[in-house]
This record gives C-alpha cells, sequence and structure tokens, in this order.
C-alpha cells in the first residue's frame, strides 16, 4: 500500500494533500474558511491533534474570534462530519438514480458513488471514517443516521441481488456489504491528484472487485 511521507520522517494519515468541502453543502461567509482549516487540520493530525488556538492561528483570528463563530472544536467536527455524511449519501443516490435497474448495475452505481466520494473528498472522508467517536452521542446523532441511510441502500441491493438469484448464494450478505464498504473508504488513505489512474478507472476497478465479491453472472 503506497504511503505519503513528509520530509521530517512523518508518515502523513493520508496521501492528499488537496483541501476541498462540497461546495453545495458548505456554510457561507467566514464559516467557510474556518472550516476548511479545520478539515486540513483534523484530517492531517486527528482531531485531538489539532486545538482551537492551532486553528484560530492557522486562519490569522486570535481565539476569542474564532469563539464568535464556533462554540467548540467538537462543534466544527459535528459539522463537518455531518456535511462529509450528506454528500455521501447524495453521491451514492444520485448514481444510483442514474443506473439501470438490475441487481448487478445498482450494485456498481452504489460503489461508484461511495468510492467517487473518498476519492475527491479525501480529507472530508478521513473525518467521516475516523474521528466519528470523538463526538457525543447527540452531536453525532444526525451523521449516523444519514451513514444508516447509505448502508441501507447498499445492503438492501446485495440481500435482494441474492435472493434474486442474481448473485451468488454462497457468501454471507452482511460480511459482503462490510468488504465492499472497507475497502471504498480506505481510498481516501491512498488516493491523490497525482496518483497514476484517473478516478474513473479507479471506479471501475472496484465496481468489478465488488463484483466479483457478490458473484455476479458476468463476475463468477
Amino acid at each position: 500500500m503506497p504511503t505519503q511521507v513528509l520530509s521530517d520522517n512523518n508518515v502523513r494519515r493520508l496521501a492528499s494533500a488537496t483541501i476541498a468541502l462540497p461546495a453545495d453543502v458548505s456554510p457561507e461567509g467566514p464559516k467557510a474558511g474556518i472550516l476548511n482549516v479545520a478539515l486540513r487540520l483534523f484530517a492531517e493530525r486527528g482531531y485531538a491533534g489539532a486545538s482551537m488556538r492551532d486553528i484560530a492561528a492557522a486562519i490569522g483570528l486570535k481565539p476569542a474570534s474564532l469563539y464568535a463563530h464556533y462554540a467548540s472544536k467538537e462543534q466544527m467536527l459535528a459539522q463537518l462530519i455531518t456535511l462529509g455524511h450528506e454528500e455521501h449519501l447524495h453521491y451514492v443516490r444520485q448514481a444510483l438514480s442514474d443506473s439501470k435497474p438490475t441487481a448487478e448495475a445498482r450494485l456498481c452505481a452504489w460503489v461508484g458513488g461511495h468510492v467517487r466520494f473518498h476519492a475527491e473528498f479525501p480529507m472530508l472522508a478521513m473525518l467521516v471514517n475516523h474521528e466519528l467517536h470523538a463526538l457525543s452521542a447527540e452531536q453525532v446523532a444526525p451523521a449516523l443516521k444519514l451513514r444508516e441511510q447509505a448502508t441501507e441502500l447498499m445492503m438492501d441491493i446485495i440481500t435482494r441481488g441474492q435472493a434474486e438469484g442474481d448473485f451468488s448464494s454462497d457468501f454471507d450478505c452482511w460480511l459482503a456489504g462490510a468488504a465492499i464498504g472497507a475497502m471504498g473508504m480506505r481510498v481516501a488513505h491512498w488516493y491523490s491528484e497525482n496518483f497514476d489512474k484517473s478516478i474513473d478507472e479507479i471506479v471501475d476497478n472496484y465496481q468489478r472487485f465488488a463484483c466479483r465479491i457478490v458473484g455476479t453472472h458476468n463476475n463468477p
């Protein structure tokens, strides 16, 4: 697995250095700039490794000015994680709405939306997948509901496909779903704009991997 290493020999948590928030769900005004800085620091250092003072310094504000926009570091993380889950669900829903109605096509569509989100927004995906534990039950609840909806879409495709004979009968549906979801999540760690394959090529490969897991007729 490729690993990005800094000049001081510290291993980065992710290969990409591009800071990106989805335009359609990002806040307006000063909060957008603050969230972009918080996104970078949380993704690169981990939530525990970035303080409010660090965020304020990186954006050129005094800590008191930062608190005028966000009451706490947890509030920033909660907003970022919710935004990420909203965009991930949008990606898979949009892909499914454009797909053919067959089980294989729908599985490929879900995987395409899932993988594309993790490649296009690796920093946001890092928070979505690895910093949920840092939030209180109240703060994380909206994101968990969105996550459940995306997972249910995938599991419905797999269980229906198996029940109707479009997929192999020789696998556990939950484990297959867990494997397909997990391999897409890892894309956020190693993908960068310098990778030698395009996002479309990566998506195509992961769709074929998923089809092999469930044993479609074209990928026994």
